[in-house]
């Protein structure tokens, strides 16, 4: 996601960090994707069900969550499960999901860089790589 994209949708708070972390991250030659801002609740909804579409006869059918996603324009299902709560403070706008990007412009959902880490730290973000529930791209800001 461009960055002036996310932006809108953060609250001011959020916004105005997330501006003077990029900007150092630029000059540090860090390459990094904005990956989520401000979700939806359908969203949330949608990542929380990843993962956790069971079997049998009360089961979701899988293309019908991969219609949900692309209709709300998300990420579609994988195999792994994204969340694990209905609430987040994405929802707010309180926070970003940023990675690095490798050499090829992939993005390895479970590795962080600790340049991001520490930057996005250095701004008043907390780090989802250190929540109970390990989170790497995940940095908010309280509210």
């Amino acid at each position: 996601m461009k960055l002036a994209e996310v932006l809108k949708d953060l609250t001011p708070k959020t916004a105005e960090a997330l501006v003077r972390a990029t900007n150092d991250l630029e000059i540090l030659g860090v390459r990094y994707a904005i990956t989520e801002g401000r979700r939806t609740l359908l969203t949330q909804c949608l990542y929380a069900l990843q993962g956790r579409l069971g079997n049998g006869n009360n089961a979701i059918p899988q293309t019908s969550l991969e219609t949900a996603c692309r209709q709300a324009g998300i990420r579609p299902p994988g195999a792994g499960i994204i969340t694990w709560t209905l609430q987040s403070n994405h929802l707010d706008g309180n926070a970003v999901d940023i990675m690095p990007l490798l050499p090829n412009g992939n993005i390895n959902w479970n590795q962080q860089d600790q340049r991001i880490v520490d930057v996005m730290k250095k701004h008043g973000f907390r780090w989802g790589g250190e929540f109970k529930t390990v989170d790497p791209p995940h940095f908010e800001i309280a509210a």
